[in-house]
């Protein structure tokens, strides 16, 4: 994914559509869209955009740092 990776305002961004993701993770795109719509209620991700541009919240990064070893709970 790192060659479709862009910088924006110093951000790091993957642009993906969400077919793309469902055929990375071998799902239905219907089942990434619920899985974006649970991830969004539950704070993990907010929306940037009617677009569909998604942002990883605190919420999501500590998890993710959790996940890897890098902080503790």
């Amino acid at each position: 994914m790192s060659e479709r990776q862009i910088s924006v305002k110093d951000n790091a961004v993957v642009k993906l559509s969400q077919q793309e993701i469902a055929d990375i993770v071998q799902l239905s795109k219907a089942k990434v869209n619920g899985i974006i719509a649970e991830l969004k209620s539950d704070g993990y991700i907010t929306q940037e955009s009617p677009r569909g541009k998604y942002s990883l919240t605190n919420k999501a990064i500590e998890a993710l740092l959790i996940i890897q070893g890098k902080s503790e709970v």
